[in-house]
């Protein structure tokens, strides 16, 4: 199409918007982009983070357990947006340009791509909070959002959808990567040197830092671990570590995805409640679930790919000292380095900085779902589009 041709033939500058399943905060990212010869060039030119209020993230997480009413769940996507606008417009300021247009993932309060069939209908669904009209008119340049959905209706998980950055990125002729996103799901895309874009693999490992992060503020009414410290003054429960290791999804081969309805506040309650009742430190039951983290990661490393490959970490977990030492003594031959280590990006910035590569190539016509990855029957451009009005 000729409006696709246009939005192709020179550089582009994309603001991306994310909050995770963390539920911590908004990264913005924005990018300059241009497509030249089948590659696009992405550079990075500014990040910005605005962290929810405790109250606000206190509503999305029980929106995620399905506590709120739709008044209540309506107008907390217009208080998300706002949270949104803030961090697309600080990334603006620090930047000092104008965007071509904006890109936002939402809040992920359901994602059950595998379904439930009512009124005899299969009902394959997932659902990120967002409301685009306000960035549309907040910003006045069309606003993509929605991304998962397309992939989902096609038959695919929905997710991961970093694999295509990844790919982009961190693909190297001689060796065997892994990027390795720990937010509050971790997941992994493999990278072989032998890989081609069409038979990429990727998928999510089980929990990252959700229940790390429900075990800090349950306990200290902290947001995180930082650093770690807490899981190294501590040491591993074993009847809590077997528990944990039944967890079938962990073995599930790919693909496959996950998010905080299986890694639910009442699945971890049920886990550790009964330990309140014992003499077991708090900071043992961090160490088990930062332990968890690293097991669960390394146990689909060692299944599905390799454990001799460059690992390179991204996301809030890549902050996290010790899920890092434990992973690494999970995988005592692989090497791990830092996202910052190996290109320009922050690690806290790299799904910012897909969801503007997403919102790009969907505006440009481009598909950004992997089906090798997510399943789907075919690729897919992916998002809506909401012009400014």
């Amino acid at each position: 199409m000729e409006i696709h041709r246009r939005w192709l033939s020179r550089p582009r500058v994309v603001v991306g918007a994310m909050s995770g399943t963390s539920c911590d905060g908004v990264d913005a990212a924005m990018v300059r982009l241009h497509h030249h010869r089948g590659r696009i060039k992405i550079e990075l030119l500014s990040t910005a983070n605005v962290e929810f209020s405790l109250p606000f993230r206190k509503a999305l997480l029980n929106a995620t357990e399905g506590h709120l009413t739709v008044e209540e769940l309506a107008e907390l996507g217009i208080v998300l947006m706002d949270y949104y606008r803030r961090a697309i417009a600080e990334s603006i300021d620090y930047a000092g340009i104008s965007p071509d247009a904006v890109g936002v993932h939402g809040q992920t309060l359901w994602h059950a791509p595998v379904g439930n069939v009512r009124w005899g209908i299969k009902c394959r669904t997932t659902f990120q909070l967002a409301v685009p009209a306000v960035l549309a008119a907040a910003f006045n340049v069309p606003v993509v959002s929605d991304v998962r959905t397309t992939d989902i209706i096609l038959g695919g998980q929905g997710a991961p959808l970093v694999p295509i950055l990844d790919w982009e990125l961190l693909r190297n002729p001689t060796k065997y990567i892994i990027a390795l996103n720990i937010g509050g799901i971790a997941n992994i895309t493999l990278l072989p040197p032998t890989a081609s874009f069409e038979n990429l693999i990727a998928f999510d490992t089980g929990p990252g830092n959700v229940w790390i992060d429900y075990a800090m503020q349950r306990y200290w009414g902290k947001r995180y671990d930082v650093g770690g410290t807490t899981a190294a003054s501590g040491q591993i429960v074993p009847h809590l570590a077997a528990q944990l290791q039944k967890i079938d999804y962990v073995t599930v081969p790919p693909p496959k995805s996950t998010g905080r309805e299986l890694f639910s506040q009442q699945m971890i309650e049920e886990l550790i409640r009964p330990l309140d009742r014992t003499l077991i430190p708090a900071e043992d039951i961090i160490t088990t679930l930062t332990w968890f983290t690293a097991w669960s990661i390394a146990e689909n490393i060692r299944r599905y790919a390799t454990d001799q490959a460059t690992i390179v970490v991204s996301g809030g977990g890549a902050h996290n000292a010790t899920l890092l030492a434990m992973l690494q003594q999970e995988l005592p031959a692989a090497h791990i380095i830092r996202l910052t280590d190996y290109c320009s990006i922050p690690e806290q910035a790299k799904e910012a900085v897909l969801i503007a590569y997403i919102a790009y190539r969907t505006l440009g016509g481009l598909p950004s779902n992997i089906p090798s990855v997510t399943g789907a029957s075919r690729p897919a451009i992916l998002g809506s589009i909401t012009p400014p009005p």
